[in-house]
């Protein structure tokens, strides 16, 4: 486990020196982000899909890993090799992909998140599509897994790379809430 995790590494290392040069294609730069995200962007279980996600907010993103202002033992390694550039060129391809509909989504906690979603007033950042602008991330058809994980992060003041924004906002949440938004917002 460990060879292939430094394998992972180098090759990433490999993939992201521009020894030339000259700018990588996402196509020379995805083959480690593709383990866990899907080489077009479409993730499955507890790994984000990064299709159809705002480029801004992918950057962003990508840059907290790579200051370590958001924690992740996995990504760290990833994006630390990575240039400005190489986060730009990869935040928008993956924009740019089309993001599928997760399977599984129970439509009575669904129906639940809608409501709830509705009474937090979810849309006056994440737009009323649920699909982000900018630096707002895309919430609509996203993994529900990692929904869950991140609302909860959010919740417990464990994720606080955008400015705690959604701490306060998040911790009044319960698990059952969480849940219900998770299934509206990965059904949309």
């Amino acid at each position: 486990m460990l060879t292939r995790y430094l394998l992972t590494v180098i090759a990433t290392a490999l993939l992201a020196t521009n020894a030339f040069g000259q700018t990588k294609t996402a196509q020379q730069l995805i083959g480690s982000c593709a383990r866990c995200h899907g080489e077009d962007g479409n993730a499955s279980g507890q790994y984000p899909s990064l299709a159809g996600q705002q480029a801004a907010y992918l950057a962003k993103q990508l840059m907290d890993y790579k200051s370590g202002a958001r924690k992740n033992s996995q990504m760290a390694p990833m994006v630390g090799v990575l240039t400005e550039e190489n986060v730009q060129v990869l935040a928008k391809y993956y924009s740019e992909e089309f993001l599928q509909r997760p399977h599984g989504v129970n439509k009575e906690l669904a129906a639940e998140g809608e409501k709830l979603a509705a009474e937090l007033k979810c849309a006056t950042c994440h737009q009323g599509n649920f699909r982000g602008v900018e630096s707002i991330p895309r919430l609509a058809r996203q993994n529900r897994v990692y929904l869950v994980n991140q609302m909860k992060y959010f919740r417990d003041g464990k994720r606080m790379n955008d400015n705690g924004l959604k701490t306060g906002f998040m911790s009044t949440l319960s698990d059952e809430q969480i849940t219900a938004l998770s299934h509206y917002f990965s059904g949309m």
